[in-house]
């Protein structure tokens, strides 16, 4: 009897023990570049997660398994069914985050045409990103390019992709000067006047020599109708100019300052921010959404990048309490309270405490809420979660 108590006690020490093993060895948090992989399959899941190494794989459950080909950035979940020594069996669920890391392509003649005064033909260049998918034009800047110069210029085109990836790429532009303008037409035209200028006087000249009575009756008629004229002229410039006067006395109607959009309010400082879905870094300024929307009416949960040393620094003095702003791209405002100041490695978990895994409650769990990430250092970043 003590030996069949003490073979129970031991089995089920290994049953326990063999499941705390999965959760020292497994993966369950899959960071993939998409410019590293062509594809994924489930066998390469299976692989990444070590899943092999801690028990028999039984099956592979992946709800949406069409990012597998495309490899399109985003967040998804997988279900890895195991089973383990004593027939026990276990499932684990594995996020799988697919990063853009791909850039954009630049598409365009290596010579651009163009007459003094036009502006940069942006309707001649085209920028894809992976898909490949169109981008519009205020994911290119020109830089570089003078319309008003004549001559051979090296202009800059640079494509940025909405999770911050570049690409450069040089074109020459031949600015041509503008055709001079045509002016024989208009002097010829003045050709005609001027002659019958010249015979009016050849007309005129001789009839001022002699005077008659009707001659000076008729100049002193044509100088009375004209003092009327005058003082009517004179009143006129008069009431233009008191109207002049009015008009200045008048102020200006007042334009209502622009409502500001897409920026984060805290610890003092105003933050812009822009899409930045699964970035593989936050972008050179200002914050990025690298999960959601940054919509503060969807509902949905939005995480936040940002660089410390950077426009972020001051998430490190944010704590339990702190008041957050966020205005979204619609206008609309939303201030939420930190609830939980954590630190955490670039794995996922508490920085204090490997067995927590932060990302379900920072990441997956639903509801209107944000959280703003930085970085400590090369491995752990300060995280800060609100609502």
């Amino acid at each position: 009897g003590v030996v069949l108590v003490g073979v129970g006690f031991y089995n089920l020490h290994s049953y326990i023990n063999a499941e705390a093993a999965v959760d020292q060895k497994f993966v369950a948090n899959l960071l993939i570049d998409n410019s590293e992989y062509e594809n994924l399959t489930k066998e390469k899941i299976v692989e990444l997660t070590k899943a092999e190494e801690v028990g028999e794989v039984l099956d592979v459950e992946i709800p949406d398994d069409s990012f597998l080909d495309s490899l399109k950035p985003g967040i998804y979940s997988a279900k890895i069914n195991l089973q383990l020594p004593y027939n026990q069996k276990i499932q684990r669920i594995v996020a799988v985050n697919v990063r853009d890391t791909v850039s954009p392509v630049i598409e365009s003649d290596e010579t651009i045409k163009l007459t003094q005064g036009e502006d940069f033909p942006l309707d001649k260049v085209t920028v894809t990103d992976q898909a490949p998918k169109t981008l519009d034009s205020e994911a290119l800047k020109v830089s570089g390019f003078d319309k008003e110069k004549v001559g051979e210029q090296k202009v800059q085109l640079t494509a940025t992709d909405l999770s911050g990836n570049q690409t450069t790429k040089e074109v020459t532009v031949q600015v041509a000067a503008k055709p001079e303008k045509q002016t024989t037409a208009s002097t010829e035209e003045a050709t005609p006047a001027e002659t019958q200028a010249e015979t009016a006087e050849a007309i005129v000249e001789p009839i001022t020599e002699e005077k008659s009575e009707e001659g000076s009756t008729e100049a002193e008629s044509t100088a009375a109708t004209e003092v009327p004229n005058s003082a009517t002229s004179a009143t006129n410039n008069a009431s233009d100019q008191g109207k002049t006067q009015i008009s200045e006395a008048t102020p200006a109607p007042t334009t209502p300052a622009p409502v500001e959009t897409s920026v984060l309010r805290f610890a003092g400082s105003t933050v812009p921010f822009i899409p930045s879905g699964g970035a593989s870094a936050a972008p050179g300024s200002g914050a990025g959404t690298w999960m959601g929307s940054g919509s503060v009416t969807d509902g949905a949960p939005t995480h936040f990048i940002g660089h410390n040393p950077g426009d972020f620094s001051g998430v490190m003095g944010l704590s339990v309490g702190s008041a957050i702003t966020v205005v979204d791209s619609s206008g609309n405002s939303r201030t939420y309270t930190v609830y939980e100041v954590i630190d955490v490695n670039d794995d996922g978990y508490n920085a204090n405490n490997p067995s927590d895994d932060v990302f379900p409650r920072m990441l997956y769990a639903g509801g209107e809420r944000i959280s703003l990430q930085t970085c400590i250092n090369d491995s752990v970043n300060r995280c800060v979660l609100a609502s």
